[in-house]
């Protein structure tokens, strides 16, 4: 006899039920990775082809940009698919870590059709230009695929009692794996995740996920290390300067996500919303024909190549002071060839360009992420205000990117590691990352309490 809460276990088919639960969740893991993987390619076409319309079709900017804007904001007729995603998985795990609802659907499940919206409303707000990053689709849509399945056929294939907690988790396991390539940082993700919320069956799912992580990890195959720059090191004589920009990142990360919050509020409740929409819409039209569309993108290839623009510009200075001019001569002419990039990518205008479009892109209720969004964005802050400092300009744009992606994912310690991880690093930039991450992250927090 079962219900919603009690297991009773019969021990002779308690093993062929616990084995046929695993079968049927590897295959839900390679339907939704399969899935995941292919809309990731699919995004990655589309960012692609709107890159060439919006670089070579300028005249036409303020008909299509506003038009596909307004589209993509429509995802809010569908049930849970537009604005917060990290909020509403957030509320998924708070309502199923109470004992009577281990078991339970969340009030946030959602069936076929929503599922579906979240990939195609998210493929119309890339094609306007917004500025969101895919990853908050792939790990929402990994979560939500998973509960759609088990909770549409558990009852046909009889593996009830699955903990509702699990296949959240799994669901961050496939995502963060398809999106980063580390199943070590996807770990401690979901570790800090347990318990920041307080897990009651923490040794139990931690153990899950030890097991589920390297069979995900087989399944996507995605090369680590997607951020490629040389290794870093760290001059402890310069701790005032990073704790001091630590900490303007932290503000930094309040006023985007409070400005953010308040406006999508007021506009989802707003008689007049499609006005305000197509409002935003002309804004960022305005912004992509004024400042240029390569400087408002976001995404890892255009952090790699800010940081090899760089350190191209660092090793031509540094010729020019050893004096090596053959070696300098032949770089330049390179550079006229552009075959040797120094341009550099993180404008003041592209910044705050970038910060606007995250800003009115989520409170317009468009379909996206905001974590890659938050790595661009710290980085080109980190080039910018390293011209106000005595540390090297690729080194603060590291730390850009640990200090708001830290207070955008909710979680200090995976964001040190996580940055360190995909950037390559060695293990001894660990512990000053994990300080810029917890001062940053904090300073958002506490201004939060107050404001």
């Amino acid at each position: 006899m079962e219900n919603s809460s009690i297991t009773t276990i019969n021990p002779i088919n308690s093993p062929i039920k616990t084995i046929k639960t695993i079968v049927v969740f590897i295959i839900f893991i390679y339907i939704v990775v399969t899935m995941n993987k292919n809309f990731f390619h699919i995004y990655e076409d589309i960012l692609k082809n709107t890159d060439e319309i919006l670089t070579n079709h300028t005249k036409y900017i303020y008909i299509y940009v506003p038009l596909v804007f307004w589209f993509a904001s429509k995802a809010k007729y569908f049930k849970y698919t537009n604005g917060y995603f990290e909020l509403y998985i957030s509320k998924m795990l708070k309502s199923v870590m109470d004992h009577k609802h281990y078991y339970s659907k969340t009030q946030f499940f959602h069936g076929a059709l929503s599922n579906i919206a979240i990939y195609i409303f998210s493929l119309l707000a890339v094609a306007s230009g917004a500025g969101l990053g895919d990853e908050g689709v792939i790990i929402y849509s990994s979560i939500s695929l998973l509960l759609y399945f088990y909770f549409k056929t558990k009852d046909i294939l009889g593996i009830h009692n699955v903990y509702t907690e699990v296949i959240i988790y799994l669901g961050y396991a496939i995502s963060f794996t398809i999106i980063f390539g580390s199943a070590i940082t996807t770990l401690f993700y979901i570790l800090e995740t347990m318990l920041h919320y307080k897990d009651a069956n923490f040794f139990s799912n931690f153990g899950i996920m030890i097991c589920a992580i390297p069979f995900i990890k087989f399944l996507v195959k995605e090369e680590e290390n997607p951020i490629v720059i040389d290794k870093i090191t760290f001059e402890y004589n310069n701790i005032g300067y990073i704790s001091i920009f630590a900490i303007l990142m932290g503000i930094l990360s309040f006023v985007i996500l409070k400005n953010t919050h308040f406006l999508f509020t007021f506009i989802k409740n707003s008689k007049f919303n499609n006005l305000y929409v197509i409002g935003f819409g002309f804004l960022l039209a305005f912004m992509i024909k004024q400042i240029g569309f390569p400087s408002m993108s976001f995404g890892l290839s255009e952090i790699n190549e800010g940081f090899q623009a760089t350190i191209n510009k660092q090793k031509l200075k540094k010729l020019e002071e050893d004096k090596n001019y053959s070696e300098l001569n032949r770089l330049k002419q390179l550079e006229k060839e552009g075959k040797f990039d120094t341009t550099d990518r993180f404008s003041v205008y592209g910044i705050f360009g970038r910060i606007i479009s995250v800003i009115i892109s989520i409170s317009a209720g468009l379909t996206g992420g905001i974590l890659l969004p938050a790595l661009t964005i710290g980085c080109g802050i980190g080039s910018w205000l390293s011209k106000y400092t005595n540390i090297d300009q690729h080194k603060l744009m590291f730390l850009g990117m640990v200090a708001l992606v830290s207070s955008f994912l909710n979680s200090p310690f995976t964001s040190a590691v996580l940055i360190n991880k995909i950037c390559n690093q060695p293990y001894d930039s660990i512990p000053l990352s994990i300080g810029v991450s917890f001062i940053s992250y904090f300073t958002c927090r506490f201004l939060q309490s107050k404001f």
